[in-house]
């Protein structure tokens, strides 16, 4: 029974000392997005955990955008500004995660960076997804 001890004071000083990597869908169902109904996770190849968060909504790209970087801004992400654009086309927006985030699957040599993208799919008509993707630091 003694032998326990060192192995349960092990075990506590391992799990606060390291820290754990949240999964990537968890972080996305997490998010709070100004959008009209909840936006439905779906299979992402190229994202981080796979999976990706997609929706289709009425708005213009450039209103669109102010209230999700106004929203996730709150929420502790970060914009990556070189990476943000908007035209009649749609938007694309990367945000940092906040401070002490991390996701699972994340490279060693790689951040992980929240990407938001719409496509005008028809006048005043967006198609909207957001997932993790792994970047260069």
């Amino acid at each position: 029974m003694r032998w326990y001890l060192p192995l349960i004071g092990l075990a506590l000083s391992l799990q606060t000392s390291l820290a754990l990597a949240a999964p990537a869908a968890g972080l996305l169902a997490r998010l709070k997005l100004p959008l009209p109904k909840p936006a439905a996770p779906l299979f992402a190849a190229n994202g981080l955990g796979q999976t990706s968060l997609n929706t289709q909504l009425s708005a213009s790209p450039e209103d669109l955008l102010i209230r999700l970087k106004t929203e996730l801004t709150a929420q502790g992400y970060k914009e990556r500004q070189i990476n943000t654009v908007v035209g009649a086309w749609g938007f694309n927006l990367v945000m940092e995660p906040p401070g002490g985030t991390s996701v699972d699957g994340t490279p060693a040599d790689k951040v992980a960076l929240l990407v938001a993208q719409a496509a005008a799919i028809a006048p005043g008509r967006l198609n909207l997804n957001l997932r993790f993707e792994a970047s260069g630091r």
